[in-house]
C-alpha cells in the first residue's frame, strides 16, 4: 500500500539531510563553494527533486544576470582610471591616520553602494597600500576597516551586493514588485554611517598591530619569502659547508632547506658540502636577492626571457579570490605567463613548506614575488588576466590610462539614473552600460567573460532552483512554521534579533550570497505565519547577510586583506563582533519604524 504522507515526510527528510550535507561543506571549505552547490545540484537532480530541465533555469534568473553585469561595470570603472583618479585626490589632502581612516571608509562605502563592494574594495586596496608605504603608517591599521567599510557600503542599494539582488527578486513573488534601487538605502545608509564612526574612533584601536620590518615596505613579514636558488659552477659555496653560509648570512636571510633528487623540501646539516646545480631554499628580503647572488654565485630560475642579473625588476602581487591560479602549480602559471613573469618566492601565512616552489599549489591570499621582463605596458592585462593584484612594485609603473575616466563615469551615471527614475528594467540599463563600455574599449573580446566572477554567477545559478525546491516541497515552510511557533513566546523585535543572528551566523561561515538564498524564503513565510510585513524580516536578511565580520572565510572582502594586513584568523572577531552588536542595535528600531 502506498502512503503519499510518508513518501512527502521522506522527501523531506532527504531535502533536509542534502541542506545539512551543504552547509557543512560550505563551512569545511575544502571544495570551491560553486563546485559544492554544483554537487548539490546534481544530486537534487538525480535523486529526482529538481526536473533535470529545470537544473540549469537559475543561469537565466534576473538576480544571476544582473550580478554578472555588475561586475563587468565594476571591471570596466577600474579599466577607466577612476580608483587611480581618486587615489591622486586622496594622496593630496590626508594628513592624519584618523582622517585616512575616515576617507577610506567613506571612499569604499559610496564605491560599493554603486559597484560590487568586493571589486570596490579590490580596486582600493593597491592606493592603500601606497599610501601607507609614502606616509611610513603600519597598513593593518587601515586594512581592516577597508573590508568592513567595503562590506557596509554594499548595503546601501539594490546592486552594492548580490544579497540585496537576491532579496529585491524574492521580494516580488510576494508582492506586486521588487525592492526600489533606494529602498535599501533607509536602513543601510545609516548603518553604514554609525558603523564607520565607530570604526573610525574606537574600532581600529581593537585591531591587533603587529609591526612590519620596515616603514618602506607596504607588505607583510617580507622576510619569510621563500625563494629557491641554484648553486653555481663558479661558486665559492661549492666544497664548502652549510653551517660556513649560515655564518655569513646576515639576520635578515637564512637557510632553511635544499631540494633533494625527489624533488621534494629536505633538511640540509651543518657538516653538508654544496655542490654544483643543488637547489637550496632561503628566506630572504628580496631586496638581498641580487646581492646575494652576487656574493655566493647563486642565480635564480627565472622563465625564458627574464635575464637573471644584479637589478631584477620585481613585483609583489596577492591572489585573489577565484582567481585562475587558485588550486594550480607552478607549470600553469608558466604557461599562463608566457614568459612575461616568472616565480621568485612565495609568501603565505601559515605555510609549511613541504615541496619545491613548483608544486605547491596557489592559494587565496598568497602573495607573490615575481619578476618581470619589463614590457611594463602589457604587465596590468598579465596580473589581471592571472587573477593577481599588484601589492607593491619594484621599478615597474602600472598606472592605467585616465583619457576615458569621466567619460565611463557618465555612462554609469546615466545607467544609474534610467534605473533610478524608472526608464528602464535594471538589467537593460546595465546592459546598455556594459555594451556602451565595450564601445570605448574598456571592455574588450574575451576579456569581457574573464571579468565576470564566474563561481559566484555558477554558485547563485545553482542555488536558487535548490532554493525553489526547498520551497516546493515544504521544507522552507516547514522551518518558518516551526520559528513561528516558536516566535508566540517572544515580541517582534525579539523575533528580528533571532532572524538576524541566524543570518549573520550563517554569512560568518559561508557565503553571502548563499546565506540570502537560504534565509529569505523562510524569513517570508515567519513573516507570513506571524501575520507581520514581509518587508521588515526581507530587510532584516539583507542586512544580517551583509554581515560578515567575524572571519576572514565570511565575505571575500576579508580574505583579500588578510595577507597584506598581516592578520591572524582570529584578529576579525576582535572588531567585528562589536561592529555586529551596533548593527543590530541600530537596524532593528529602523526596521520596526520604516517596514512594519
Amino acid at each position: 500500500m502506498n502512503f503519499p504522507i510518508l513518501n512527502f515526510i521522506t522527501d523531506q527528510s532527504i531535502i533536509s539531510s542534502l541542506m545539512v550535507l551543504l552547509i557543512l561543506l560550505f563551512i569545511w571549505g575544502k571544495l570551491r563553494y560553486d563546485a559544492v552547490a554544483l554537487i548539490m545540484l546534481a544530486l537534487f537532480v538525480i535523486l529526482g527533486f529538481i526536473p533535470s530541465k529545470e537544473a540549469f533555469s537559475g543561469l537565466g534568473h534576473p538576480a544571476v544576470v544582473t550580478v554578472a553585469l555588475v561586475l563587468l561595470i565594476s571591471k570596466g570603472l577600474e579599466k577607466s582610471g577612476f580608483i587611480s583618479f581618486i587615489g591622486r585626490k586622496i594622496q593630496r589632502i590626508i594628513y592624519s591616520e584618523n582622517q585616512f581612516i575616515l576617507i577610506l571608509c567613506l571612499i569604499a562605502a559610496c564605491l560599493s553602494s554603486f559597484m560590487n563592494n568586493i571589486g570596490a574594495m579590490a580596486m582600493l586596496l593597491p592606493i592603500t597600500i601606497s599610501i601607507c608605504q609614502k606616509m611610513e603608517w603600519n597598513p593593518s591599521k587601515f586594512l581592516m576597516p577597508l573590508a568592513f567599510a567595503s562590506i557596509l557600503g554594499g548595503m546601501n542599494t539594490k546592486i552594492g551586493t548580490p544579497p540585496n539582488i537576491i532579496i529585491s527578486q524574492i521580494r516580488g513573488e510576494y508582492s506586486d514588485k521588487d525592492f526600489n534601487f533606494f529602498d535599501f538605502a533607509f536602513v543601510g545608509v545609516p548603518v553604514s554611517i554609525i558603523g564607520i564612526i565607530f570604526i573610525m574612533l574606537v574600532g581600529w584601536r581593537l585591531i591587533p598591530i603587529r609591526p612590519i620590518n620596515s616603514t618602506k615596505n607596504p607588505l607583510i613579514n617580507i622576510d619569510d619569502y621563500l625563494v629557491e636558488m641554484i648553486v653555481n659552477d663558479n661558486s665559492p659555496l661549492l666544497n664548502k659547508r652549510a653551517y660556513d653560509l649560515r655564518s655569513m648570512l646576515d639576520i635578515d636571510t637564512s637557510l632553511i632547506g635544499q631540494i633533494d633528487e625527489n624533488k621534494k623540501k629536505a633538511e640540509i646539516h651543518g657538516n653538508q658540502k654544496f655542490h654544483e646545480g643543488q637547489i637550496l631554499i632561503l628566506k630572504i628580503h628580496p631586496d638581498y636577492i641580487a646581492e646575494i647572488q652576487k656574493e655566493f654565485g647563486l642565480s635564480l630560475n627565472l622563465a625564458e626571457g627574464i635575464k637573471n642579473n644584479e637589478n631584477i625588476a620585481g613585483i609583489e602581487a596577492i591572489i585573489i579570490p577565484n582567481a585562475r591560479l587558485i588550486g594550480r602549480k607552478y607549470n600553469y602559471f608558466k604557461r599562463l605567463m608566457g614568459g612575461q613573469l616568472s616565480l621568485l618566492g612565495l609568501w603565505r601565512r601559515g605555510l609549511k613548506y613541504r615541496f619545491r616552489l613548483s608544486n605547491e599549489k596557489f592559494k587565496a591570499g598568497d602573495v607573490l614575488l615575481l619578476a618581470n621582463r619589463g614590457e611594463k605596458n602589457k604587465l596590468s592585462d598579465t596580473l589581471e588576466m592571472a587573477g593577481l593584484m599588484p601589492l607593491w612594485e619594484r621599478e615597474l609603473d602600472v598606472i592605467k590610462d585616465t583619457s576615458k575616466t569621466f567619460l565611463a563615469i557618465g555612462i554609469f551615471l546615466l545607467s544609474l539614473s534610467a534605473i533610478i527614475f524608472n526608464f528602464l528594467p535594471i538589467i537593460v540599463a546595465f546592459l546598455l552600460c556594459v555594451l556602451a563600455f565595450a564601445s570605448i574599449r574598456l571592455l574588450t573580446g574575451n576579456s569581457i567573460y574573464r571579468h565576470i566572477d564566474w563561481p559566484v554567477v555558477v554558485l547563485l545559478a545553482a542555488m536558487i532552483p535548490i532554493g525553489n525546491t526547498l520551497t516546493e516541497y515544504g521544507i522552507t515552510s516547514s522551518i518558518a512554521l516551526t520559528l513561528a511557533q516558536f516566535s508566540n513566546f517572544l515580541d517582534l523585535v525579539w523575533i528580528l534579533i533571532l532572524l538576524m543572528v541566524i543570518t549573520m551566523f550563517l554569512s560568518d561561515i559561508i557565503n553571502n550570497a548563499a546565506t540570502a538564498v537560504i534565509m529569505a524564503p523562510i524569513a517570508a513565510k515567519v513573516a507570513i505565519e506571524t501575520g507581520a510585513s514581509v518587508d521588515a524580516f526581507l530587510m532584516c536578511v539583507s542586512i544580517g547577510a551583509s554581515c560578515a565580520f567575524l572571519s576572514p572565510i565570511g565575505h571575500q572582502c576579508n580574505t583579500l586583506v588578510m595577507g597584506p594586513g598581516n592578520y591572524k584568523f582570529g584578529d576579525y572577531w576582535k572588531l567585528g563582533l562589536p561592529l555586529e552588536i551596533i548593527i543590530i542595535l541600530v537596524t532593528i528600531p529602523l526596521i520596526l519604524l520604516l517596514w512594519t
